[in-house]
């Protein structure tokens, strides 16, 4: 701070000083007002909640899908292809038109048989 404004201050407060000691009393300031009153609650009751219109209701369950169709019984001829065959050996055979059976072949009771892996059939 500047010197000058040192002096300034106390020339302020001994005019201020000099005021109180003429008027003979010193005043405190008056109190604040009192705070305004809350807002009264509303009288009228809140409108009931709209239920949710249908568009927003859950989508029904699909229905279940169709049974696979049954798989048809491997033929004697199968299992006769797999005869000279290793174990774990892929076999494709062809039991009728439109049909083709996939599998490997396996050692079952000493014998070798064919196990169905996957059917298809054209209709």
């Amino acid at each position: 701070m500047h010197p000058r404004s040192f002096i300034f201050i106390a020339l302020l407060l001994a005019a201020g000083a000099s005021q109180a000691a003429q008027s003979g009393t010193w005043h405190a300031p008056p109190a604040p007002p009192a705070p305004p009153a809350p807002p009264a609650p509303p009288t009228e009751p809140l409108p009931p909640v709209p239920a949710l219109p249908d568009r927003l209701a859950a989508p029904p369950a699909p229905p279940a899908p169709p049974a696979p169709p049954p798989l048809p019984d491997i033929p004697a001829a199968a299992h006769a292809a797999c005869a000279g065959k290793a174990p774990g050996s892929k076999l494709s055979f062809t039991p009728g038109p439109g049909e083709r059976m996939q599998g490997r072949c396996r050692r079952v009771g000493g014998h070798m048989r064919f196990e169905l892996r996957g059917y298809q059939r054209e209709n």
